[in-house]
C-alpha cells in the first residue's frame, strides 16, 4: 500500500481540520471560588474569580451567575406581577447560570424548510445560540453580574453599571447567552445580564378595555423593572454606583428599554442613560395590536371556555390559562401576521398607558410645523422644561431586515412581482387606511428609475432597504428626534417642541446616533449584503479581543480587534459620563492591540451630538467619519408622506376604499396577513389608537380587533378566533360591519344623488341653450327670406332697366366731383328708408308709400351713367381707379341687413 508523502499529507490534514465543524468556543479562562462573600439585602452571595488566559491585557473579574432578583413566577404567581424576593439564610453560591424562561424556540430541524424562511447566515446563527436555551424553567428570574475584581475601582470610586436587556424575540432568548466578562474587564465597569418572562407567560393580555379597567399584563416588562429595583438596592455591595446605571437593549430588548423610558411605572432614578441598538417602541413589531385576539386563540387551543361577557369576566379566562400545563401553552399554535408579534408588550393601562403613543408623537401632530432654530428665550417668558430624563445613544446597521428573507432571495434576488407581494403584505399588516396609495408610494420610492432593466439583485436590495427603513431605521430616528426635544408650555396650554442645541442653557440630556457600516470578513452573510441586524453585538461585547466566545463568530482579524476596542471605548465613555468622546482613562485595562492607524482614526474624531435639525451621526467602520441626514429622502417618506396618506384615509372615506383591490386573493401577499378591517370590531380605545396610527408610520395600533370569519382556507388572513363560545363578540362584529357598510353606502348614495342632480341640471340647461340657438337661426332665416321677396317685388314694380345697375360705370376717384356717384348713394339711402317704413307700416299704406317712392326717386336710365362717365373721363388724374359696382352692391346689402335688424 502506497503512503502519501509527508509534504502532501500535512496540507490535506490542515484543510480537513479547517473544514470540520467546530463546537461553540468558550472563553479561555480560569475560574475559582471567590473568597469574598457579598452581603446583599436578601442574603449572602459567593461567586467566582475569573482570569483570562492567553492575554495579559484583561484584568481578572468577579462573576456572580444565577443571582435571583424576584420570587419565582410559578404556580399561583403565573400571569401575575413580579413579586419581591424573599430573604434566604446562609451563603448562596452563584457559580452557575440559572435556567432560561420557558419559550418556543425556532424550528430548524428541517434545514431545507428552514432555508425557505431565512438566509443561511441566520440558520448558522441559530445553530450556535439555540443550544444555550435548552435548560428552561418557569423559575427563571435570575441575573448575572460581571464586576471588576476587588469591588472598588482605583481611587475608591464606584463603578458605572450597564444592564443589558437581550433581544432576539419577544418569544425566545436569554441574557445567559451574552457573556459580559470581557466588556467588564476592559472597561472597568459592572455588566449585568438578566432573564425575563417571554411569550405567553410574559405578555398575555386578555383585558378588552385597558383604558377603563387597568390590569398588569406586561409581566416581562415588570420583571425588568424588578431587576432594576434589585440593582438599586444591592449593586453598591458589588462596587457599583446605583446613581449611574445605563440600560442597554438590542432589537426587541431595545423596544423594552424604550417602553421603560416612558412608562409611568418606572420610578425616576432607576436608570440614568439608555442605549437602543436597532429597536424602538415605535416599530410596527414593538407593540401587539390585538392582544385579546391571541388570548382567545390560546384559550381555544388549551380548551379554556371564554366568558360570555369578556369585558367583565376576562379574569376567569386568565385563571383557566393559569391552571393549564406549560407544555399545552407552549404547544399552542398562535401565529401573528407577518412582520408583527403575537405575544409582546401591549397596552395594559399600567406599564403601558392607552395613550403612550401620545407621549411620543404629540410633537408631530397637526399643530407641529417642523423643527426650527431654538430661540434664546421662551416665548412670553415661560420656562423651558425637558420631558426627557435620559441620555440616549442609538444606532442601526445598514441591512437590518435581511434576516427576514429566504436563502434563495439572498443568493439570486427576485423580480418585482415578489417585491410587490412582500411590500403589500407589510402595508396591509401595518396600516389600516389608504393601503393602495401607501403601497404605490413605497414602490415608487424604492425603484431605481434610471435603470432601464431592474436586475433581480437590485430589486432585492431595494426591498431589503424598504423593510429596514420601515421597521427599524425610521422608528428609531423618530425616537431620537423626540428624545432630543424639550418643550415649553404656552398660555394656551400647547406644548411647543424645541430641539436641544443651545449651549447657553442648563445641561440637558445628550443624544448620539451611529450607523454600523462594517461587515465581518468571516461573518455569516455574503460580503456585499452590508451589516445585518445584530452584527454589531460581537464588537460591543468584545468577542474579537479573545477570538470569539459563546454564540458569536470566531476568527477575527487584527483590524476587527482594533475596531472592537474603539467601539467598546465609545460605549464605556457614554456609560460613564454620557459623552462617548470622553478621553479620561478611568482605570480601564491597557489596550489589547497597540496603537494603530485604525485606532488613531477614532481617537482623532469627535462624535457630535444628534439633533433633529442637523441629524449628525457617526458612521462606524474601518474608516469612521461624521455624516448627517442618514437616508433622509427615504425616511421623509416614512415619517412625513406615509403618515399624511394614512391620516387622510381616516376622514370621511368609504371604508372599502381603503382596501386593496382583490384584498382576499392570497396571491397578492407573501405570508400571513391581518383580516379585513371591516370584519373586525374595535375596542373603545380605538379613537386614541387611530390617532397614533395616523401620527406615525412606524408606531402601529394596539386595538382589540377580532375577525368574524373562521375559514382559514379562504384567505391568508390569520384566523385568530375559531371558538363558538364567543357568539356575542361575533354578533358585535357583524353589527359593526353592517354599520360600517351602511355608513359607507349612505355616503356613497348621497354623493351619487348630488352628482345625478347636477348632471340633470346641466342637461336641461344645454337643451334650453340649443333650443334658443335653433330658434334664433330660424328667425334669421325667415327675415332673410322676407327681404328677398321684397326685393323681387321692388324689381317688378320699378322702371325698366333697373337690373342694369349690375353693370354701372366705374365710380370717380375720391378727390374728383362725380355727380352720378352722389345720386346713387342718396337713392340707396332713400331706398333703405322706404323699406323700413314699409316694414313698419300697415299693409294698406304699403302700396301708397311704394308709389310715392317710385315717382319721386326714380333712378336715371343707365345711359345717363354712361354719358356722365364719358364727360368726366378726360379729367380723371393719372392712376385713379373707379370703384366696382359689385363692391357697392355688397355694401348696400350689408347696410340693408343692419337696418332691418335695427
Amino acid at each position: 500500500m502506497d503512503v502519501l508523502p509527508l509534504w502532501l499529507l500535512l496540507p490535506i490534514m490542515m484543510i480537513l481540520i479547517l473544514m470540520a465543524p467546530q463546537p461553540t468556543q468558550a472563553l479561555a479562562t480560569r475560574s475559582k471560588l471567590n473568597p469574598r462573600v457579598v452581603q446583599t439585602r436578601y442574603g449572602k452571595i459567593q461567586g467566582l474569580v475569573l482570569s483570562f488566559e492567553n492575554t495579559r491585557h484583561l484584568k481578572p473579574i468577579d462573576v456572580y451567575l444565577g443571582v435571583p432578583y424576584a420570587t419565582p413566577p410559578t404556580g399561583g404567581n403565573r400571569f401575575s406581577p413580579t413579586r419581591a424576593l424573599s430573604p434566604w439564610d446562609g451563603n448562596k453560591l452563584a457559580e452557575k447560570l440559572g435556567p432560561v424562561c420557558p419559550q418556543k424556540l425556532p424550528d430548524i430541524s428541517d434545514e431545507k424548510e428552514a432555508l425557505d424562511r431565512m438566509p443561511r447566515g441566520r440558520l448558522e446563527y441559530l445553530k450556535r445560540i439555540l443550544p444555550h436555551l435548552r435548560n428552561q424553567s418557569e423559575d427563571c428570574l435570575y441575573l448575572n453580574i460581571y464586576a471588576p475584581a476587588m469591588g472598588m475601582s482605583e481611587g475608591g470610586r464606584k463603578h458605572p453599571v450597564l444592564v443589558f436587556i437581550h433581544g432576539e424575540s419577544y418569544e425566545w432568548g436569554s441574557g445567559n447567552t451574552y457573556d459580559g466578562s470581557v466588556l467588564a474587564s476592559y472597561t472597568d465597569q459592572i455588566v449585568i445580564t438578566l432573564n425575563y418572562r417571554l411569550g405567553v407567560l410574559g405578555f398575555l393580555n386578555a383585558n378588552v378595555s385597558p383604558h377603563t379597567k387597568a390590569r398588569v399584563a406586561n409581566y416581562g416588562l415588570m420583571d425588568q423593572i424588578a431587576a432594576l429595583h434589585w440593582v438599586q438596592q444591592n449593586i453598591e455591595y458589588f462596587g457599583g454606583d446605583p446613581s449611574n446605571v445605563t440600560l442597554m437593549g438590542q432589537g426587541t430588548g431595545a423596544a423594552c428599554v424604550n417602553f421603560l423610558a416612558i412608562s409611568p411605572t418606572v420610578m425616576p432614578g432607576l436608570f440614568k442613560r439608555a442605549i437602543l441598538l436597532s429597536g424602538s417602541a415605535l416599530s410596527s413589531w414593538a407593540v401587539v395590536e390585538e392582544p385579546v385576539s391571541y388570548a382567545l386563540k390560546l384559550a381555544e387551543a388549551v380548551n379554556c371556555s371564554v366568558p360570555k361577557d369578556l369585558l367583565k369576566d376576562h379574569e376567569l379566562l386568565v385563571d383557566c390559562l393559569r391552571e393549564s400545563s406549560l407544555e399545552a401553552l407552549l404547544r399552542a399554535d398562535v401565529r401573528p401576521p407577518t412582520f408583527l408579534s403575537a405575544f409582546g408588550p401591549s397596552v395594559d393601562g399600567v406599564v403601558i398607558k392607552p395613550d403612550f403613543q401620545k407621549d411620543l408623537l404629540s410633537y408631530l401632530g397637526p399643530e407641529f410645523q417642523g423643527f426650527g432654530i431654538l430661540p434664546k428665550k421662551a416665548e412670553h417668558g415661560e420656562a423651558i422644561t425637558s420631558n426627557n430624563k435620559y441620555d440616549l445613544l442609538f444606532g442601526v446597521t445598514t441591512s437590518e431586515a435581511l434576516w427576514r428573507f429566504a436563502e434563495r432571495d439572498v443568493e439570486k434576488g427576485f423580480e418585482g412581482e415578489r417585491r410587490d407581494r412582500i411590500i403589500r403584505t407589510y402595508v396591509r399588516n401595518a396600516y389600516m387606511y389608504h393601503l393602495t396609495e401607501i403601497f404605490y408610494t413605497i414602490v415608487n420610492e424604492y425603484t431605481d428609475w434610471e435603470r432601464t432593466v431592474q436586475h433581480p439583485m437590485n430589486t432585492r436590495d431595494a426591498c431589503v432597504q424598504a423593510l429596514s427603513d420601515a421597521q427599524f431605521v425610521a422608528p428609531l430616528v423618530q425616537t431620537g428626534d423626540l428624545f432630543t426635544l424639550r418643550h415649553t408650555k404656552r398660555p394656551n396650554g400647547m406644548h411647543v417642541p424645541l430641539p436641544v442645541h443651545d449651549a447657553d442653557k442648563e445641561p440637558l440630556p445628550k443624544t448620539y446616533f451611529y450607523v454600523f457600516d462594517y461587515q465581518m470578513k468571516d461573518g455569516d452573510y455574503p460580503q456585499r449584503m452590508g451589516s445585518v441586524h445584530g452584527e454589531e453585538l460581537p464588537f460591543v461585547f468584545g468577542a474579537p479581543l479573545v477570538d470569539g466566545f459563546g454564540h458569536f463568530p470566531r476568527n477575527y482579524t487584527k483590524a476587527e480587534t482594533q475596531l472592537s476596542e474603539s467601539i467598546i471605548q465609545y460605549f464605556a465613555n457614554f456609560v460613564r459620563t454620557g459623552n462617548p468622546n470622553a478621553a479620561e482613562n478611568h482605570g480601564k485595562a491597557d489596550a489589547v492591540m497597540p496603537i494603530s492607524r485604525e485606532k488613531s482614526r477614532f481617537r482623532s474624531l469627535t462624535w457630535d451630538q444628534y439633533d433633529p435639525v442637523h441629524q449628525k451621526y457617526l458612521e462606524i467602520g474601518m474608516k469612521p467619519k461624521m455624516k448627517n441626514h442618514y437616508r433622509a429622502h427615504q425616511l421623509s417618506v416614512w415619517l412625513r408622506l406615509v403618515p399624511e396618506l394614512h391620516r387622510a384615509g381616516m376622514e370621511d372615506v368609504e371604508p372599502r376604499h381603503n382596501l386593496f383591490r382583490g384584498y382576499a386573493d392570497p396571491n397578492l401577499y407573501d405570508g400571513f396577513v391581518r383580516p379585513d378591517p371591516l370584519s373586525r370590531i374595535v375596542s373603545p380605545s380605538n379613537d386614541l389608537d387611530s390617532q397614533r396610527r395616523g401620527a406615525g408610520s412606524a408606531a402601529k395600533n394596539a386595538t382589540t380587533e377580532l375577525p368574524t370569519t373562521t375559514d382559514y382556507s379562504l384567505t391568508t388572513c390569520v384566523s385568530l378566533i375559531q371558538s363558538t363560545n364567543i357568539q356575542n363578540i361575533h354578533n358585535a362584529s357583524t353589527d359593526t360591519l353592517a354599520s360600517l357598510d351602511a355608513a359607507g353606502y349612505a355616503t356613497y348614495s348621497t354623493a351619487l344623488s348630488v352628482t345625478i342632480a347636477i348632471g340633470c341640471s346641466l342637461l336641461i340647461l344645454n337643451v334650453l341653450i340649443f333650443a334658443g340657438v335653433y330658434y334664433q337661426r330660424d328667425k334669421t332665416r325667415l327675415e332673410v327670406k322676407s327681404l328677398q321677396q321684397q326685393q323681387m317685388m321692388n324689381q317688378q314694380c320699378g322702371p325698366r332697366g333697373f337690373n342694369d345697375l349690375k353693370q354701372p360705370p366705374p365710380p370717380p376717384p375720391p378727390h374728383t366731383h362725380f355727380p352720378g356717384g352722389g345720386q346713387v348713394i342718396v337713392d340707396v339711402e332713400n331706398e333703405m328708408i322706404r323699406r323700413n317704413v314699409m316694414k313698419t307700416a300697415p299693409p294698406s299704406e304699403t302700396n301708397i308709400l311704394l308709389q310715392q317712392t317710385q315717382v319721386t326717386h326714380t333712378l336715371p336710365h343707365p345711359h345717363h351713367y354712361q354719358k356722365q362717365h364719358h364727360t368726366q373721363h378726360s379729367t380723371l388724374p393719372r392712376g385713379s381707379v373707379l370703384p366696382d359696382i359689385s363692391t357697392q352692391q355688397s355694401q348696400i346689402q350689408k347696410e340693408t341687413l343692419w337696418a332691418l335688424s335695427v
